[in-house]
């Protein structure tokens, strides 16, 4: 492999998860087209509920490094427990449960809440300089 070249992606996002599963099945389903070395079903940190999508690792060092792509093209769009599996190569590296946190609270809502006091703060500033005597 050169210094340039990328080894081979053996991440896959799983979309369309059913809430039910648990790392077995999805272990056993994937396992058909090599090692798995993960399965990662995330829980909202809040409700401890599945949040309806998965991410199989397989080992980067793997005999066949395209095990990951064998099983996205044989998965793809199959039918899981009621449920078509959506899956393609995972993007980025895993979250943190930290991450995830922030993440799950939202940007645009804590931006809102944060514009929405300041404006609060503004006009009370506002209200006390001309309650003041002196003023």
């Amino acid at each position: 492999m050169s210094r340039y070249s990328r080894p081979p992606n053996t991440s896959l996002y799983v979309r369309n998860v059913p809430d039910t599963t648990r790392s077995e099945e999805l272990r056993s389903l994937f396992g058909k087209y090599g090692p798995i070395s993960d399965v990662y079903l995330p829980l909202d940190f809040y409700t401890r509920r599945p949040r309806g999508f998965s991410y199989i690792q397989y080992p980067s060092f793997s005999i066949d490094p395209r095990d990951a792509e064998d099983a996205l093209y044989h998965l793809d769009r199959t039918r899981f427990f009621g449920c078509d599996l959506e899956i393609e190569f995972a993007r980025g590296d895993r979250k943190t449960p930290s991450q995830m946190r922030t993440k799950e609270r939202g940007a645009p809502y804590s931006n809102r809440h944060d514009d929405h006091r300041s404006e609060r703060r503004g006009r009370r500033s506002f209200r006390s300089r001309s309650r003041s005597p002196y003023g």
